[in-house]
């Protein structure tokens, strides 16, 4: 039951993430350019896909979309890790939209919380 609970808790996140992403692609891709990402307007079209394949995936093969999840989640890891070393002040757009919060400690706190989530899953199913 709790691996269940917890795909179902990764599919909702991810669908919450695409969903605002692409509700608002323009702030989307300013988002990913004031990351730094190369091509911000392309990854605005093909993030949010792939965190719906990810949603697919979570619900259908729940390892494979658990082993996706992990290693995307690890990635934007690594993009919000290298803007903090950096000290830029981004705001975090990791669910689409305007937020108005900026990328900090707790960005990575909540990724890495999200990246135990995902293992659980790989370890449960």
């Amino acid at each position: 039951m709790a691996v269940l609970v917890a795909r179902v808790a990764l599919a909702v996140v991810f669908t919450w993430a695409a969903g605002s992403k692409l509700r608002s692609q323009s702030q989307t891709a300013e988002g990913f350019e004031s990351l730094g990402l190369q091509a911000p307007h392309l990854l605005a079209r093909i993030v949010p896909a792939g965190e719906l394949v990810i949603v697919g995936l979570l619900l259908v093969v729940p390892v494979w979309g658990a082993l996706v999840a992990f290693a995307v989640l690890g990635g934007f890891t690594v993009v919000l890790a290298d803007v903090l070393r950096r000290g830029v002040t981004v705001n975090c757009r990791c669910f689409g939209g305007s937020s108005e919060q900026p990328v900090s400690h707790r960005s990575l706190v909540r990724n890495g919380a999200l990246m135990a989530v995902a293992f659980f899953v790989v370890l449960g199913a």
